[in-house]
């Protein structure tokens, strides 16, 4: 799955759960879980754990554009919920638990570097991306659902208390 959606699901969780005690932990499971349901996503980050070579250029553009459009959406949320400090760290710190487990790719994928954790981590990665294929139409309907989704409970939560927040000030 692409990044945005794990971005926007993670946002969602911190907007509803303000303990990041229990938001953190559970925008790092719900990256797994969005790992399992159907999606599609043609960058051949499954094959890597086979393979020594990098990915594509096509690819890497695709992942670049992804990785600035989730941290732009999370940056979004994150400006509009000062002056609430503690929400925006939440907001923040889901977004990063939640693209962590994405983040084990980055020294294999760019650099080649085959190190064992982080092969280790890249297999169970892959194992749940190959259960989880889906036919490009469908795939692309999940991942807009889930960004939708996360932008709708999150705006719900967030910027509709927005003026709230401000008449207390």
């Amino acid at each position: 799955m692409f990044l945005t959606p794990h971005v926007a699901v993670a946002v969602a969780i911190a907007a509803v759960v303000p303990n990041p005690i229990l938001a953190i932990p559970l925008a790092f499971l719900s990256h797994f879980v969005l790992d399992m349901l159907p999606h599609w996503d043609d960058l051949g980050l499954g094959k890597l754990r086979e393979r020594t070579v990098r990915i594509p250029a096509h690819a890497a553009r695709l992942v670049v554009m992804d990785g600035l459009l989730a941290v732009s959406f999370a940056f979004f949320f994150i400006y509009f919920s000062f002056p609430d400090w503690g929400m925006a760290l939440n907001i923040g710190a889901c977004a990063l638990a939640a693209l962590l487990p994405d983040a084990y790719y980055i020294p294999l994928a760019f650099f080649g570097k085959r190190w064992g954790f982080i092969l280790w981590v890249v297999r169970v990665q892959s194992k749940l991306q190959e259960k989880a294929k889906a036919p490009r139409a469908f795939g692309v309907f999940t991942q807009i659902f889930a960004i939708a989704s996360g932008f709708l409970i999150a705006f719900q939560q967030i910027l509709v208390r927005l003026p709230q927040t401000w008449q207390i000030l």
